[in-house]
């Protein structure tokens, strides 16, 4: 009898597992630190040479296309055919504003929450905080912001390597040369793309698998379709993607620290 009284006991002091977040692993901090190490693993690897992006880059251009297309009118040729094919172009013209959209949508369903009482320790007032929070800081502050309008990397249809009037500048890299304040570092649509896959993994926290699959396809095709485009680089499109992941996973950490760092002093 003591030792089964002893057995229980000792089951009944072991800890609780951790109750699972809303962001489920994405909210614990290592995964944010990770990230960011990748991202800046990748900035650097793509500093130390162009290759990457250059050859990545020509699979889809077309020299002959672009001779054939240039003319003195225009410093633009022709020379991602991808460009010009109209089911691509109707693809990315539909997938440009769903970012914005889900954002929105998100946003008035986080404030109709407030406004009939949701507190921040809902899941969901959190969940749709860190979205919304995400959208803004990643693409719309960081990206578009400050990246695209001040860091002046031509795009690859600009540069001397496909058919344009540019020097190739690295990943990262500073310049002056495209001033028209819409540049290639780094890509805001795949920085968009990036705020979908955010969506997708939540869904697949939660196992709504199917969708998670479909969301994250379109996300990975909508950023993709770029390089295609001749629009950016490969640094451009894969910097500005995760850029919005490691966002969204420092946002999650620190929403999900916040809580539990209240219920701990209350």
């Amino acid at each position: 009898m003591r030792e089964g009284a002893s057995n229980q006991q000792s089951l009944i002091a072991l800890p609780s597992p951790r109750p699972r977040t809303v962001f489920g692993p994405l909210a614990d901090p290592l995964v944010a630190v990770l990230l960011a190490v990748l991202w800046v693993a990748l900035l650097l690897r793509f500093q130390l040479g162009g290759e990457w992006d250059l050859s990545t880059s020509g699979l889809f251009f077309d020299a002959a296309n672009c001779a054939a297309t240039a003319s003195a009118e225009s410093q633009r040729c022709r020379g991602f055919p991808l460009s010009g094919v109209p089911a691509l172009s109707t693809f990315r013209e539909l997938m440009h504003p769903v970012p914005a959209i889900l954002g929105i949508v998100t946003l008035v369903f986080l404030i109709v929450e407030l406004r009939m009482g949701g507190t921040w320790r809902n899941p969901g007032v959190r969940l749709k905080a860190v979205l919304v929070a995400t959208l803004i800081a990643g693409p719309g502050l960081i990206v578009n912001g400050v990246l695209k309008a001040h860091w002046g990397r031509p795009r690859p249809w600009m540069t001397e390597d496909f058919g344009g009037w540019l020097p190739f500048v690295e990943a990262g890299v500073y310049s002056n040369y495209c001033t028209s304040g819409n540049c290639s570092f780094v890509s805001g649509e795949a920085a968009a793309a990036g705020w979908l896959m955010c969506l997708a993994l939540v869904l697949a926290v939660h196992r709504y698998r199917a969708y998670a699959i479909v969301v994250g396809l379109l996300a990975i095709a909508m950023a993709g379709l770029r390089v295609g485009f001749g629009a950016h680089y490969l640094s451009d499109v894969v910097l500005g993607f995760l850029m919005t992941v490691v966002i969204f996973a420092a946002f999650a950490a620190l929403a999900e620290w916040s809580v539990s760092r209240r219920a701990r002093s209350g």
